[in-house]
């Protein structure tokens, strides 16, 4: 999976500008992929190059001039081919697991600290998957859901992970 495959994919549905790709990644699947604006626009570029998306032109007034992406049949064709391809493992890289994987380098302090943080970004995450639950509750297509509550599901284990260690960690310190 790359961008290239991710925005496809958005694309199929219907076409957008970088501004809507980036949008909807940010309220659909932000809690497992992650691109910014940096990383849409260069690859939609070569996407265009590459003849897998047209772009149109937009004439606003007062603003300036919208580009709108559309997928082509090249591009369907590679979204295919994406789905059809093998599923890549799964990699999991945590800053905060690495750290605390060589905590005994440091206090037990920093680690509630960093815990806390964790905690705090996951309860946010928590927090924003669940309204975007509630507000799509009836319309949200099936799959579209299945990978929302595994958001939910996921930042709900790593709150009650976090609790639980920093529960251990003060009753440590007793």
């Amino acid at each position: 999976m790359n961008i290239q495959d991710v925005i496809l994919g958005f694309l199929y549905e219907e076409p957008m500008s970088g501004y809507d790709i980036k949008q909807m990644m940010e309220n659909s699947v932000s809690y497992f992929f992650e691109a910014s604006f940096g990383a849409i626009y260069p690859a939609l570029r070569k996407m265009e190059k590459e003849g897998l998306v047209e772009k149109q032109v937009i004439q606003q007034e007062g603003k300036p001039n919208k580009n709108l992406y559309a997928i082509t049949e090249s591009g369907r064709e590679q979204f295919q081919q994406y789905l059809d391809s093998p599923i890549n493992p799964t990699i999991t890289r945590s800053d905060i697991l690495i750290r605390i994987f060589f905590g005994r380098f440091t206090t037990k302090e920093k680690i509630v600290e960093w815990l806390e943080e964790e905690r705090e970004k996951n309860q946010e995450m928590y927090d924003n998957l669940t309204r975007i639950a509630e507000s799509c509750s009836s319309d949200m297509e099936h799959y579209k859901r299945f990978t929302l509550e595994f958001g939910i599901r996921q930042a709900e284990m790593v709150i009650r992970m976090i609790d639980n260690e920093l529960k251990n960690l003060n009753e440590q310190g007793e």
